[in-house]
């Protein structure tokens, strides 16, 4: 089987979904050339050039490079990829960020992959243009695809909900994790890594891009404010500016923070697990995450987790974290004490959490995605 991947609308890797590209590329084309398959990446110069250590010797079916704007690429794969994909002989295609990218009536076998519906229930979180596409013209394309996957239960549940999908043609394939890379971290070197950083006192972090309000950094900046932990910790947000670092900043000034909390913007992936290792408890509260990566990447460190009462990252965490209310200052509050406080928690997380993300690995993640293609390509 000759299985194109497209790689449009993943951030260049700079992002939970890149980090899905960046984990699920080279085990797809291991895994095709176990039975003589071939893996085509369908992308820009600057898609290949972001993935290059990722690719290999995959081959290359170059798109033009006005592809990389969003409303261009957006056109595009809607009217183009599906034949991209058929003039590079592929015998199935698969959009990896099919929540952003999508192909309309694609003329091969198309497998879609949905990662979160944030858009249908987070209020501005897009303008008019693209709240458009994602309102019509993207239920419209993903009800014709061969295959849907979603990466957890809820973001299934918001496929039936709000694409009209039937949940029987859904398949819910969960994220992976690289267990042992996160729980190997915390040596001498992810030390020194912090120290470059300047991170030498007790934090929290929250990796995520600064985004709003879908993100929710004010509402956690006030309940970071209100709450005793400030006294004894800093909070570190690491993700690149998505358009809301100059609120953010405005925020922390406003609340008298500039001496507790530290905006450290993008962090190169080879960085987070240092990131990780050294936090005190790992911040994910977002209004509608999909799955929540940096929550399963903190359990597999074996740190706990304070995450949203909302989207995908309650099953994400499971036991091994506290939940609180995204819309409440108060209850938000209320659980960074907890989460920093609750020694019981800390050490259930140090005695468990490997194990448990070591059962959610990406090889038998993507073992399933690519049965998925297979299935729908007919197993050639």
């Amino acid at each position: 089987m000759r299985l194109a991947v497209a790689l449009g609308g993943t951030d260049w890797g700079r992002s939970g979904i890149g980090t899905y590209v960046r984990a699920v590329v080279p085990r797809l084309a291991r895994g095709l050339a176990k039975t003589g398959g071939r893996l085509v990446a369908l992308g820009t110069a600057r898609d290949f050039a972001a993935y290059a250590g990722e690719l290999g010797d995959a081959e290359r079916a170059a798109i033009l490079d006005v592809v990389d704007r969003p409303a261009l690429g957006a056109s595009w794969y809607l009217a183009r990829s599906g034949a991209r994909a058929r003039a590079a002989s592929a015998d199935v295609l698969l959009l990896p960020a099919a929540n952003r990218r999508v192909a309309l009536r694609p003329c091969l076998p198309t497998v879609g992959v949905v990662h979160d519906l944030a858009q249908f229930t987070v209020p501005d979180k897009y303008d008019r243009l693209r709240t458009a596409y994602v309102r019509w013209l993207l239920p419209k394309a993903l009800r014709s695809f061969a295959a849907l996957t979603a990466v957890s239960h809820a973001t299934r549940r918001d496929m039936a909900s709000f694409l009209s999908c039937a949940p029987e043609r859904i398949h819910v394939i969960p994220n992976g994790v690289d267990a042992d890379r996160f729980a190997l971290a915390d040596d001498g070197r992810s030390s020194a890594a912090r120290e470059r950083l300047g991170l030498n006192a007790p934090y929290l972090l929250y990796l995520s891009r600064l985004e709003h309000p879908g993100k929710n950094h004010l509402r956690l900046l006030r309940a970071f404010a209100a709450s005793a932990v400030r006294h004894s910790h800093a909070l570190v947000l690491a993700g690149a500016d998505w358009g809301a670092g100059g609120l953010i900043r405005e925020e922390v000034q406003r609340l008298g923070l500039q001496e507790r909390v530290r905006v450290l913007g993008y962090v190169e992936d080879d960085a987070v697990p240092a990131l990780v290792a050294g936090a005190r408890a790992v911040i994910a509260v977002g209004l509608c995450e999909g799955f929540g990566l940096p929550a399963l990447e903190a359990i597999a460190a074996g740190k706990p987790v304070l995450a949203a009462r909302a989207g995908a990252l309650p099953e994400v965490v499971g036991e091994l974290g506290v939940l609180c209310d995204p819309l409440d200052e108060q209850d938000m509050a209320a659980a960074l004490t907890r989460v920093v406080g609750d020694e019981p928690l800390a050490a259930r997380v140090r005695r468990e959490g490997p194990g448990f993300a070591r059962q959610r690995s990406w090889d038998r993640a993507c073992d399933d995605l690519l049965a998925l293609c297979r299935s729908v390509g007919g197993a050639r």
